[in-house]
């Protein structure tokens, strides 16, 4: 595996360990109040929203290269489908967790975070080496 790989794969480890730690823990005992509203979209919200966000573009970074080796023509598909996992994954472990709450509307800012995410993967991978290369030459 090439340096870049190894960077980029190690930055994706490093963004779920984050995203697993500020999903999970509870900001009770701290001064950080979320509950608040940002014009008419509560704080947390958003704070799911921008959590969420990178994921598509850390794992494509990360493994887009055997992502569209083994899935194909549903690779793009496959990394939406692995951020709504993850997605899932976290906010149900919420309800577990005392402190946290569980909620669909941050799983929506999740899956809605997660889908922007992907559709500029998707742009970015079809457009950006049309850009680039013709650049070049």
């Amino acid at each position: 595996m090439n340096l870049i790989k190894y960077i980029f794969r190690t930055l994706f480890v490093l963004y779920i360990m984050l995203l697993f730690f500020f999903s999970l823990y509870s900001f009770n005992s701290t001064p950080i109040d979320l509950s608040k509203y940002f014009w008419i979209i509560r704080i947390d919200r958003i704070a799911h929203f921008i959590m969420f966000f990178p994921f598509p573009f850390s794992a494509w970074f990360a493994f887009g290269g055997k992502i569209k080796k083994q899935a194909g023509k549903f690779a793009y598909f496959t990394l939406l489908i692995t951020g709504i996992v993850v997605a899932s994954f976290t906010e149900t472990l919420q309800a577990f967790i005392r402190g946290r709450d569980s909620d669909w509307i941050d799983l929506l800012a999740n899956y809605t975070s997660i889908f922007f995410g992907t559709l500029l993967v998707i742009l970015i991978d079809k457009y950006a080496n049309n850009v680039w290369i013709s650049r070049l030459q």
